[in-house]
């Protein structure tokens, strides 16, 4: 089977489970064997904040409905799990609104055969990752295909009422006048960097409000809906928000909430060989001080870094926001609530920082 032709499969495969799961009640699996524990090793495994570990099981399940000699638990990788997962499964979940994100089997079991309990205590919520484990040595256990399908379907149904409890929860809608521009700008970037969302949020704030600045000029701003869409083309962007003018790159962003190293300049100076930008400077907008501890002899009177004949130059992330926000009118800073409010509704956002938005916007 070719791979479009198997991927297409794929999604078929998980919209046609996912639909007969509509179609079910609890009362449905009675039958199923030692149900009251297979609920709550399901319980462990769907209810998280944490995608990973739900992709994990859907993407075994679906290996081995495309081979039956296919043992996840032994030659997890034996399936291809990232393109199944990216190009088949992914595609099913977000069109029934089921909370994923674009690598979620990658993201907990990137380059891991066996899924086993050494695999799970490395992982966090461990309590998830064990669920991962019990449930798939139930199914590969269970010799009988009428108990097998029972099981699988339960998962389906689990994930289908964890879905429908998440999109139940309303998100704060934020007024025009609610809040001054720089008690704005103080919430959404405490909102940004203490729930980053593997930092889509942190670069979708900073790309709204370059884009809003520059939106009357001739300089077209690139990159601020790219962390929407995953990271699969991330090795082939300049950075992560890039400005053009005349069709050429002349500034360049990476927003990040992590630690910046040697490593991560190294990276920046490759994409700009690649793209042939070694001449444009890097700007990094991050947390001070943590963020730039790790680089030796960082010039902190002027946040700039000269690195192999590149410049480097820093800006807190915080302070950034601030003065992004200073040279908006309001209506433009009611403008950017609304958009990373789109985010924060849209269900492959996680639980935890939709609460966390619904509870900065009401203090």
């Amino acid at each position: 089977m070719k791979v479009e032709e198997r991927n297409k499969n794929v999604q078929y495969i998980v919209n046609t489970r996912i639909e007969f799961s509509k179609t079910l009640k609890e009362s449905y699996f009675s039958a199923l064997k030692n149900k009251l524990n297979i609920d709550n090793i399901l319980s462990d495994l769907i209810e998280v904040n944490a995608n990973g570990f739900r992709g994990v099981v859907l993407t075994a399940l679906v290996g081995m409905q495309l081979d039956s000699q296919y043992d996840p638990l032994k030659n997890f990788y034996g399936c291809n799990p990232r393109s199944i997962f990216e190009q088949g499964i992914w595609y099913s979940l977000t069109e029934h609104n089921i909370p994923c994100g674009k690598s979620d089997p990658l993201n907990v079991a990137k380059n891991i055969q066996e899924l086993n309990e050494s695999w799970a205590r490395g992982r966090r919520p461990q309590s998830a990752a064990m669920a991962a484990v019990k449930f798939l040595r139930e199914i590969v256990s269970t010799k009988s295909t009428e108990e097998r399908a029972l099981l699988e379907n339960y998962f389906y149904f689990k994930l289908v009422k964890y879905a429908d409890s998440i999109s139940k929860i309303k998100i704060k809608e934020v007024a025009i006048n609610a809040f001054s521009k720089q008690e704005t700008a103080i919430k959404l970037s405490k909102f940004a960097l203490e729930n980053p969302e593997s930092g889509a949020i942190p670069q979708l704030l900073i790309g709204k409000l370059i884009k809003t600045l520059f939106s009357s000029s001739s300089l077209i701003v690139y990159g601020d809906d790219e962390s929407v869409f995953g990271t699969n083309t991330t090795s082939k962007k300049p950075a992560d928000i890039w400005i053009k003018y005349d069709d050429k790159i002349i500034i360049l962003f990476e927003i990040t909430v992590k630690k910046i190293d040697l490593k991560r300049l190294d990276d920046c100076v490759e994409a700009l060989s690649n793209h042939g930008i070694s001449n444009v400077s890097v700007t990094f907008i991050c947390r001070f001080p943590e963020d730039i501890s790790l680089i030796p002899g960082l010039d902190t009177n002027g946040n700039y870094f000269i690195y192999k004949n590149k410049l480097f130059e820093f800006i807190d992330f915080s302070d950034f926001v601030k003065c992004c926000f200073a040279l908006l009118s309001q209506y433009q800073a009611s403008n950017i609530i609304t958009e990373i409010r789109k985010f924060i509704v849209a269900v492959t956002t996680s639980v935890k920082t939709k609460h966390a938005w619904n509870k900065i916007f009401s203090d």
